[in-house]
């Protein structure tokens, strides 16, 4: 009888460690994100057509950040240095995905690190200290799962003048 014994248990636990593994699996899904366009130069042209954020593997309906990751040495108006930028949020659709632009406020804000006219009340590109060209992390962090993910942005130098 107990030779008859074993085999049944051994067949419950390989049951119980695959469905563990299994269900591990779909916990441990790794993220994804992409930016368009992934190079850019650094132009009023940000404005109209923002780069666009998309990504996959969050959970349902969690809001995603996305931060922009400052190389050492590159600083942004109001924040601390080494800290990071936050650029955008999405809430991720019912499959996790998700899909956000960078806005034109952060855009003028950030990136060209625009001054601001109290009297206007509008940004003072005179005042402009953009960020400067190279590559920079842009890092989508879930608010509840805390997945990450992390894509690359180019800031290319602005053409020559003639």
């Amino acid at each position: 009888m107990k030779m008859r014994i074993r085999p049944v248990l051994l067949l419950a636990a390989c049951v119980v460690l695959i469905t563990a593994l299994g269900s591990g699996l779909a916990v441990s899904q790794t993220c994804n994100l992409a930016l368009a366009p992934d190079q850019t130069v650094l132009s009023p042209a940000l404005l109209k057509e923002p780069i666009a954020i998309t990504g996959s593997g969050w959970k349902a309906k969690e809001i995603v950040v996305v931060d922009l990751i400052l190389p050492k040495g590159v600083t942004v108006k109001g924040v601390a240095e080494g800290e990071d930028v936050g650029v955008a949020t999405a809430t991720a659709d019912e499959q996790g995905n998700i899909k956000t632009v960078i806005g034109p406020m952060t855009v003028l804000m950030t990136f060209f690190q625009a001054g601001w006219d109290d009297t206007a009340m509008k940004p003072d590109m005179t005042k402009a200290s953009p960020l400067p060209p190279g590559a920079y992390i842009l890092r989508a962090t879930g608010t509840e799962s805390e997945k990450k993910a992390e894509a690359t942005l180019t800031l290319l130098p602005p053409p020559k003048k003639e």
